[in-house]
């Protein structure tokens, strides 16, 4: 006989099968992955500060999903533990695209270089910490990085790490799932799941999950924290969970597929629309779309497509993308505070009038999603992380042309309503080849 709550045989049942798919030593579900991230966090500390005589820190990206991001701070000022922000390795990324002009994105980046954030890398920030005589408790790392889809090159992460003699490296990889890239194989200690999202993929589960590389003092930690901490995950949802990644690798190849496909369109669209009307309405963000991130994707064999000798091969990028728009209203005011009132009613307009994606939060379901990130995020701020007129879909199992054929209409349907705002001067907004 057994206590449920350490030790349940559908849960154990369930984390064997990821702690597999994983490549991993061994797994711990847990209620929600905040709790996962919690005993990560806890877990690392604890091991950690057994072992090193120096001040730690926890190394965290700017860009990532707003709950992690806020949780790490809290976690970290409770216990007087600093918190270190790095840049992913792109580019670009979302903190930039909603200003309007040229003049208005430079000083939005001008404020962050201020603040110490913005293009520092990851190894940057290690050595600098080094060099005080600090010591990364943990790293944390989101790849792709949720809502604007930025990647961390985990293989480049992890060795910055390990020659900065970083204690723990973690990532979330939530939104890759262990059907596109493995990050244990990388080299890093820990990975983190939403078990909520895609390995669930119904919608019916709140879980987490965390899977270990080798089973060592900060796994045991873990483990504890899980055990007395009491945030387990109860039979009936592993069960649940069980059920979902029986079929992980087909919806996550599906999605993928559909993702890209949708992510090129919408591309072409969104240029159809500045060569029509001459307005530079807005982007697409997705990680097919971003090289760096393509590089770390695992290769399946296409099974209805392969040749004798199996060389017939195809790298998935993942279900999630956002569309990100700008301020391209074409409103008479210059006042910052009703252009991005505009914005954000347009996104609100765009996303309750679409028909087959269902308007509403969470990811990695068979059926489509999409929200306004900004609505659910940081409603009110007039200097959040994430763009005022972001986007996020989750891409579900439905006909891609259907999705496509949604999303144009949906867009048409938000402009028509801006027209009939007194502030917008219509006559220079985009017009649809059907009026």
């Amino acid at each position: 006989m057994c206590y449920a709550r350490p030790d349940n045989p559908s849960v154990r049942a369930a984390e064997e099968t990821l702690r597999d798919l994983e490549g991993g030593a061994d797994c711990a579900l847990f209620s929600s992955g905040m709790a996962a991230l919690n005993a990560a966090l806890e877990g690392a500390r604890r091991a950690c500060v057994e072992t090193t005589p120096t001040r730690v820190f926890v190394a965290a990206p700017t860009c990532a999903y707003f709950a992690v991001r806020f949780r790490i701070v809290e976690w970290c000022a409770s216990r007087n533990v600093e918190v270190v922000s790095y840049d992913p390795d792109v580019p670009f990324n979302a903190h930039g695209l909603d200003p309007s002009t040229e003049e208005v994105r430079e000083e939005r980046e001008a404020k962050r270089r201020r603040s110490g954030y913005a293009g520092k890398s990851l190894r940057t920030a290690l050595r600098e910490q080094r060099e005080l005589g600090r010591r990364a408790m943990m790293v944390w790392i989101e790849s792709p990085a949720n809502p604007g889809w930025d990647h961390v090159d985990i293989q480049r992460a992890v060795d910055a790490a390990r020659d900065c003699d970083a204690f723990c490296v973690c990532v979330d990889a939530t939104v890759a799932t262990p059907i596109i890239m493995n990050p244990l194989a990388m080299g890093a200690d820990l990975v983190m799941h939403s078990a909520t999202k895609y390995l669930n993929g119904h919608g019916d589960v709140v879980a987490g999950a965390l899977v270990t590389r080798v089973e060592d003092e900060t796994w045991r930690c873990v483990t504890h924290e899980r055990k007395l901490g009491g945030a387990t995950l109860g039979a009936f949802d592993a069960y649940l969970l069980s059920r979902g990644m029986r079929t992980l690798e087909l919806r996550v190849k599906r999605q993928s597929a559909t993702a890209l496909w949708l992510a090129n369109a919408l591309k072409d669209f969104i240029d159809k629309v500045r060569e029509d009307s001459g307005v530079e309405a807005g982007v697409v963000l997705y990680p097919g779309l971003v090289p760096g991130f393509v590089k770390q994707c695992k290769e399946h064999d296409v099974e209805d497509e392969c040749t004798s000798d199996g060389s017939t091969k195809r790298t998935y990028h993942g279900g999630m993308m956002s569309l990100c728009f700008y301020d391209f209203l074409g409103l008479k005011t210059d006042e910052k505070k009703v252009r991005v009132e505009r914005l954000v009613a347009f996104c609100r307009t765009f996303a309750t009038s679409c028909k087959i994606w269902t308007c509403a939060t969470s990811l990695g379901g068979f059926e489509s999603l999409i929200e306004h990130r900004y609505s659910v995020e940081e409603p009110g701020s007039m200097d959040p992380f994430v763009p005022f007129g972001l986007l996020r879909l989750s891409v579900g199992l439905e006909n891609r042309r259907e999705l496509l054929e949604d999303l144009k209409q949906a867009f048409w349907h938000a402009l028509d309503d801006m027209r009939g705002r007194d502030t917008v001067n219509a006559d220079s907004l985009p017009k649809s080849q059907e009026q």
